[in-house]
């Protein structure tokens, strides 16, 4: 068995314990945290780039 294998079998043990509703939750959770960090990145892009033009405009970054 390596390193891994009893790690991969306790998350798998502690997904399949959840309810059906909770992995859905969790689900959603997730997506939600996910898609928060990916607008703050595109902020913070967007500031950079705002600081760095030379006349002080907001360029926009293609995404």
């Amino acid at each position: 068995m390596t390193p891994v294998e009893p790690l991969r079998q306790l998350f798998t043990t502690a997904i399949a314990l959840l309810p059906e509703g909770g992995q859905r939750t969790a689900r959603r959770n997730a997506w939600a945290a996910m898609s928060e960090d990916n607008r703050r990145a595109r902020d913070r892009r967007e500031a950079a780039a705002a600081f760095a033009a030379p006349d002080g405009s907001l360029h926009r970054l293609t995404r």
